[in-house]
């Protein structure tokens, strides 16, 4: 099992480097869908439920938003409220140890990236939560989730430094 979880890591790591290197929003939201899948099975396999979790109720999170916005619609405070709730709650529901906290986290600065109208934004809270979720990749012995995770780090830098800071001609 955790070989196969490898392989599910080793996709992780592909999309996950793609995804901060789209232009579009449309194009980073339907990648972090399919990291956010990939990400899920990889940790059941790893017997790791509190990052399972949280990627799952990502999935749902970032299809209802994309429904607001393809009728020009902001997503709700409240709609953003019943997220964090959400996260807090599903967290807590497999909560086993105080590193089950960070996925939390993670999926509250998740939950903030993907309702940005600015594609620097998504990059920047995308910047931090992929810092907390390395800690949380190394405690949980999700080694290839890891490797991309340090992949996507030096994409968002990347990402960041072609489209956020590069001077443009």
């Amino acid at each position: 099992m955790f070989s196969f979880a490898q392989f599910f890591g080793i996709l992780v790591i592909i999309t996950n480097v793609l995804a901060m290197q789209m232009r579009k929003k449309c194009q980073i939201i339907l990648m972090l869908i399919l990291v956010n899948l990939l990400s899920s099975i990889n940790f059941i396999m790893l017997q790791s439920y509190s990052g399972a979790i949280v990627c799952f109720f990502a999935i749902a999170q970032t299809i209802i938003n994309k429904k607001f916005e393809n009728k020009n619609q902001q997503v709700p405070k409240k709609i953003i409220l019943i997220y964090i709730l959400i996260s807090i709650v599903l967290g807590l529901f497999v909560f086993t140890k105080w590193i089950d906290v960070l996925p939390i986290v993670c999926a509250i600065l998740y939950i903030f990236a993907i309702v940005q109208n600015k594609e620097k934004n998504i990059r920047k809270l995308s910047l931090i939560n992929v810092i907390i979720w390395l800690s949380y990749d190394l405690i949980s012995q999700a080694y290839a989730i890891f490797i991309s995770d340090f992949l996507t780090l030096i994409s968002i830098l990347v990402g960041m430094y072609r489209f956020d800071f590069k001077k443009k001609k």
